[in-house]
């Protein structure tokens, strides 16, 4: 006998990008200013936002959605919304919020390090299950996501998701964007 679960929504990918360090060199030599004024979210948090130009990135974001293509066996058009790079000093933090009007999300990790900040996925529906049946299932409401300079993380919007206090003195640096999807198909439908 085994759990099983029924409606398996709530996934992400984690790898390392296919050209990460020229990912890492674009964050890294972007002289882009901060302007957290240019965003309408993030009103409780507490972090240093860059708004970028999405045609600046399209060449670099593209071939992690071709890694997540290939593993899935499917091809797919996108559109990318709103890319932007993230900055975090000590104490810095990003509230639990989600892209729910977007199909996925994606976050390219440019450096790691001791007392960096996690990223950290929450559960949306947690008040649904009584205490008692998540100690039965080993329920966690809250799940870290380990990654290392270089890695990228794409999600769907719809999941909730944070980023806990910055305890270093080094920058945390991260760039994320939305993702729009259009025509999914298999690729011998195409």
């Amino acid at each position: 006998m085994s759990c099983h679960l029924i409606y398996p929504i709530s996934f992400y990918w984690h790898f390392k990008a296919p050209n990460a360090e020229e990912f890492i060199d674009a964050v890294e030599n972007c002289h882009e200013p901060i302007d957290n004024d240019k965003f309408r979210w993030g009103k409780e948090c507490v972090i240093d936002r860059v708004p970028l130009k999405w045609e600046s990135w399209m060449n670099i974001v593209t071939p992690s959605l071709h890694v997540v293509a290939e593993q899935m066996n499917r091809i797919f058009g996108f559109v990318m919304y709103d890319p932007w790079i993230n900055y975090y000093k000590r104490g810095y933090f990003q509230e639990v919020h989600d892209h729910a009007m977007q199909d996925l999300a994606m976050v390219f990790f440019a450096n790691s390090g001791e007392g960096f900040s996690k990223f950290c996925f929450t559960d949306r529906y947690s008040t649904s299950l009584r205490t008692e049946v998540k100690k039965l299932v080993g329920y966690q409401n809250i799940r870290g996501i380990t990654y290392e300079a270089g890695d990228v993380i794409i999600f769907p919007g719809h999941l909730m998701h944070m980023v806990t206090p910055h305890q270093s003195d080094v920058v945390r640096k991260s760039f994320a964007c939305n993702i729009q999807l259009k025509d999914v198909c298999k690729p011998e439908d195409a």
